[in-house]
Parts: C-alpha cells; sequence; structure tokens
C-alpha cells in the first residue's frame, strides 16, 4: 500500500514538473513593452494636496502634551525608581 502511494506522488510530481517546464520554455507573448509610470514628486503632491493643508490651529494642547512627555522622559532617564545595578 506505501509503494503504491509513492509511485503516485512521484506521477504527479512528474507531472507538475513537465507542466512547469512546458510553461517556463514557451516563448514570451509579443506585443509591447508596458511604460513604466511615472512618480509624482514632492511639489507636485505638495501643489496637488496644499488646498486641504491645515493652517491656523491653535496647538498648545499639542505642545503641552509634548512638554509633558519631555518632563515623564527626564524622570524615567535619570531616576532609578528604586532599583540598583545588578553587579
Amino acid at each position: 500500500m506505501n509503494k503504491f502511494y509513492i509511485q503516485i506522488g512521484l506521477f504527479l510530481l512528474s507531472i507538475f514538473t513537465y507542466a512547469n517546464n512546458e510553461t517556463l520554455a514557451t516563448e514570451p507573448a509579443p506585443g509591447t513593452a508596458a511604460k513604466p509610470s511615472r512618480f509624482a514628486t514632492p511639489e507636485e503632491i505638495y501643489e496637488k494636496n496644499k488646498d486641504i493643508e491645515c493652517r491656523g490651529h491653535d496647538h498648545t494642547s499639542v505642545i503641552n502634551i509634548m512638554n509633558d512627555a519631555v518632563k515623564h522622559l527626564k524622570y524615567y532617564a535619570t531616576s532609578k525608581g528604586g532599583y540598583e545595578v545588578y553587579p
């Protein structure tokens, strides 16, 4: 029974290998090559999206949050918090 399964598996493997070899050996279809797409420059992207730019909003809440983050960073960078260096 085991020998039968091995023979079927090898047969299927040989069929897939043959089909793969046939597809790789065929000539590519004639035709025109696709033109490479041109990516927009940063200036073009800015000009396209400058009407949706946020201007004139009050940024004090963001500044306050960042100041608090700096305070926490300084605290955790300098305090040991009861921990000792492991020898």
